[in-house]
């Protein structure tokens, strides 16, 4: 799928208006010693750290002082930007889109003042087996034990109902185990109470079932447009994406297709342009002090940072910074 399409990584690529460019212009007075919030999941989770990179790089490169507010999941951070209580907010990009949609989870409390910053980085969720499993495709799952109904992560049920759906599948074609979350679904798997697995490719809890397993392997959605419109009509905001192999991503042999989605920054609609704008030009051109500070955020291209997402609207903001800078 075209990159142009949504996120990938920040670091490579030339956003860049020169910080010596911008210390050639007057700051306007409207973003002079002001501070500014980023919402987030408490530290030490992934949400965390993303938003730790973005309120150094900032704060150290523009005349702002943003700061991390660890609240909680997106649930709880972005009716705080609904509100104007918090400026930014850390989000996956199909769990934004529903809640600007007032879809899904958010069904009747549609949240019309979230806005689009920026992609900040890709992520991926896949089914998985052992590798000497006799699954060898997601059709294959029919009538296979599968954790599911995740109360502590719902967000991984829809994740794995949207794939289930690819090849036409859906949890009722399935015998599902419930677990609290994704990771007691791999802990399930590894005690041979399930078949397979859901979880995002490289993580933690995916590389000790690959250990334990004596190896894993990502099952591919099919490479179609029809998939990709499945993807999209059940789960907005996410795409069909194509996994690179990495020698920190057990279970993927060659290039996989795969449901994937993005981490985006959030902004309240009140939030003023000249805000948006002079993050925005702290974090672009400064990507490798980011890359530094959270290694994730290489992935984080000029294809990436600029994509739209579907049913969340950007900011004017990051619109005319996008416009101005040829993205």
């Amino acid at each position: 799928m075209p990159l142009a399409l949504l996120p990938t990584a920040l670091r490579q690529t030339g956003f860049a208006v020169a910080l010596a460019a911008l210390a050639s212009v007057s700051v306007p007075a409207t973003v002079q010693a002001q501070t500014l919030s980023i919402g987030s999941l408490p530290q030490g989770t992934l949400a965390f750290a993303v938003a730790a990179a973005l309120a150094r790089v900032a704060t150290e490169n523009s005349p702002l002082q943003v700061r991390v507010v660890p609240q909680g999941g997106p649930e709880v951070t972005m009716p705080l930007v609904e509100t104007g209580e918090l400026e930014f907010s850390i989000a996956s990009s199909d769990i934004a889109a529903a809640a600007a949609m007032g879809v899904g989870n958010f069904d009747g409390r549609t949240m019309g003042n979230l806005r689009l910053v920026a992609n900040l980085m890709l992520f991926h969720s896949g089914i998985f087996v052992a590798a000497d499993s006799d699954i060898h495709s997601l059709a294959d799952l029919r009538g296979h034990r599968l954790p599911g109904e995740f109360p502590q992560q719902r967000v991984l049920a829809g994740y794995m109902a949207t794939t289930l759906a690819t090849v036409g599948l859906t949890p009722d074609d399935v015998t599902i185990v419930p677990a609290p979350n994704g990771t007691r679904g791999i802990d399930d798997l590894m005690a041979g109470s399930v078949d397979a697995a859901i979880l995002t490719p490289g993580s933690g809890a995916v590389a000790q079932a690959d250990v334990a397993l004596g190896g894993i392997r990502f099952l591919a959605v099919p490479d179609t447009p029809e998939a990709d419109a499945t993807i999209r009509t059940m789960t907005p905001g996410a795409f069909l994406g194509h996994v690179q192999p990495m020698p920190n991503r057990p279970g993927i042999d060659g290039v996989t297709p795969m449901m994937t989605g993005t981490f985006v920054l959030l902004a309240g609609a009140e939030v003023s342009d000249a805000q948006v704008e002079t993050v925005l030009a702290a974090l672009n051109e400064n990507r490798d002090a980011l890359i530094a500070t959270f290694p994730g955020l290489a992935g984080m291209t000029d294809d990436l940072i600029a994509s739209p997402i579907e049913g969340l609207p950007m900011h004017p903001g990051a619109q005319a910074y996008f416009t101005a800078h040829g993205l």
